[in-house]
């Protein structure tokens, strides 16, 4: 997703009115935007890997990828704590952690150091500092229900949806925004109406016992992923994880969706949100979640009548 503010700087820099001609040919020369770093950064609460992928913005049409940057110096100190990301032989402009885990509630700056770079004569700084947003302790269950909404979804067929229905206690914060991810026998499952439900604010639940009696009251349980029946059979483990993220990074993440499409002709692009600050103009972001999980068994008697 980030890679598509790579191009921002040159499309802004680029945007011209095209004017056409039924009687001549005009070719239009549009001009190079300005260089400069993208940062994708991140760790989480889970015992891992974490990367950062370093890499410089491209020019409006260029087809031959992205120029990555590589012998950064790159690490993240929270807590008195400090985890380096060592670049991949095998993978320039990709740095990964150790297995690690950090915590939530910590705050954490991440610094960059490039020494060498296409840029400037000098080295390039970057940095960020950003706090591991909180979560609930754990999810305790998640369900499997069929649709029971009668408003409707676009894109499902709701004779064939299997609603995942996580069931936990909430934090009172309602500052709090969850990405989900659905995973299907511990592969990432990814489909359009999942996209729908990518990123979940808790305003409204934050305090309840998410699809508790409390909560629900006349409602029917809230689904945070929908999968398709025909992807699903009988023993399939369906797994839920609820990141923790924050706002400003949930208006990043808007963001790039509202960039697909865009026309450079007939309107502006939407402003490239960042928290990375540096010597050298770099944008991208810096994020640091908080994940719970749960999983559940689908079996294709749940949904018999």
């Amino acid at each position: 997703m980030i890679a598509r503010i790579k191009h921002y700087l040159s499309l802004l820099a680029g945007l011209v009115l095209l004017t056409t001609s039924c009687t001549e040919d005009i070719t239009m020369d549009m001009p190079e935007g300005r260089k400069v770093p993208v940062v994708e950064a991140s760790i989480t609460n889970e015992i891992k890997r974490h990367e950062v992928i370093l890499s410089y913005s491209s020019e409006l049409y260029n087809t031959e990828g992205f120029e990555m940057i590589s012998g950064a110096e790159v690490y993240v100190v929270g807590g008195g704590d400090t985890i380096w990301y060592y670049e991949q032989e095998d993978n320039p402009g990709h740095y990964l952690t150790d297995s690690v885990a950090g915590i939530k509630n910590r705050r954490y700056h991440l610094e960059i150091n490039v020494e060498d770079n296409t840029i400037y004569s000098e080295p390039l700084h970057m940095y960020a500092d950003t706090k591991m947003a909180n979560n609930a302790s754990s999810i305790d269950s998640v369900g499997l229900l069929p649709y029971l909404n009668s408003e409707g979804i676009p894109f499902v067929d709701e004779s064939a949806a299997v609603c995942i229905c996580p069931y936990f206690q909430t934090l009172s914060n309602e500052n709090i925004v969850y990405q989900v991810e659905l995973y299907l026998n511990g592969k990432r499952f990814n489909n359009r109406p999942l996209k729908m439900f990518n990123l979940f604010p808790m305003k409204g639940y934050a305090g309840y016992y998410f699809n508790g009696p409390e909560m629900l009251k006349d409602n029917v349980e809230i689904p945070v992923g929908i999968m398709n029946k025909s992807y699903l059979h009988e023993g399939n483990v369906i797994k839920v994880k609820l990141y923790s993220i924050s706002e400003d990074y949930m208006y990043f993440l808007v963001g790039q969706k509202l960039a697909v499409g865009v026309n450079p002709v007939m309107g502006a692009f939407p402003a490239v949100f960042t928290n990375i600050f540096s010597n050298c103009n770099a944008i991208g972001w810096f994020n640091a979640t908080s994940v719970i999980e749960g999983e559940a068994i689908y079996h294709e008697n749940m949904f018999q009548q």
